[in-house]
C-alpha cells in the first residue's frame, strides 16, 4: 500500500512526508450540495474527534469535492482546524 501511496504522490507532482506505516487520503464526492455538506463534515471531525487522525496526506476530489479539494491544498498539515473554520464559512456565505 505504501509503494501505491507514493506512487500517486509521484504522478501528482507532490513531495510529502509520508509515515511508514500509513498514508492518509481524503477522497470527496461531487453533487450539487455535497460541497457544503463535506465541510460540514470536516468541521465535525476536527472539532469533536482527535485532530492528529485527520492529517490527509493527498486530498482529491470531483465537481463540488472538486471546489472543497482547491480550498483545502493551500494549507498546511497542523492547520485543519482552520482549514475546516474557512471552508465551512466560505459555504455558509
Amino acid at each position: 500500500m505504501r509503494t501505491v501511496s507514493l506512487t500517486v504522490l509521484a504522478l501528482l507532482g507532490m513531495s510529502a512526508e509520508v509515515d511508514a506505516k500509513t498514508c492518509n487520503a481524503l477522497v470527496l464526492s461531487g453533487g450539487g450540495n455535497n460541497g457544503a455538506w463535506e465541510a460540514g463534515v470536516m468541521w465535525g471531525l476536527l472539532h469533536y474527534g482527535k485532530p492528529h487522525d485527520f492529517k490527509w496526506d493527498v486530498v482529491t476530489g470531483v465537481s463540488a469535492g472538486s471546489i472543497n479539494t482547491s480550498m483545502i491544498c493551500p494549507w498546511k498539515i497542523g492547520e485543519e482546524k482552520a482549514m475546516t473554520e474557512w471552508v465551512s464559512d466560505y459555504w455558509a456565505n
